[in-house]
């Protein structure tokens, strides 16, 4: 019962910071650039499917801007023209958020998403970084 209330009050303290954060003035939209395992990469990105259909959904401002296969290795920088940075870790086997330069850090102290944990932990498939309104979904 204890998880149950702490992840409605999770979800419902994270949309109300996403609306903040959406409001605020100046917040840039669209000037990003995406980096795969170091590399300049086209947005949106798309690799082909992977053997299990499951798939690392990367979403910045509501506009998808990477679509990848979970089961491969892979390192997805986002870097915004506002020196937001984000870095999310494709081990193979989990998704993370290896590195973000916000402020609170939450996005990068969140559980690891693994095929284990895809449905019971508190956030499910989702890493959210709202300072930089960027979001990472497997499904």
């Amino acid at each position: 019962m204890k998880r149950k209330i702490w992840a409605v009050c999770l979800v419902l303290a994270a949309a109300a910071a996403a609306f903040l954060v959406l409001l605020r003035p100046g917040a840039p939209s669209g000037s990003a650039v995406l980096r795969l395992d170091g590399k300049a990469a086209e947005t949106p990105l798309r690799l082909s499917e992977g053997a299990d259909g499951l798939r690392v959904h990367i979403t910045l401002d509501g506009t998808e801007i990477a679509d990848l296969p979970f089961g491969e290795a892979h390192t997805v920088q986002v870097l915004q023209g506002s020196g937001d940075e984000n870095t999310v870790l494709l081990t193979g086997s989990s998704v993370l958020m290896q590195h973000a330069n916000c402020e609170g850090q939450d996005c990068v102290n969140m559980e690891e998403i693994n095929r284990d944990n895809l449905e019971t932990r508190v956030m499910s498939g989702m890493i959210i970084c709202l300072p930089h309104r960027l979001s990472v979904e497997v499904r």
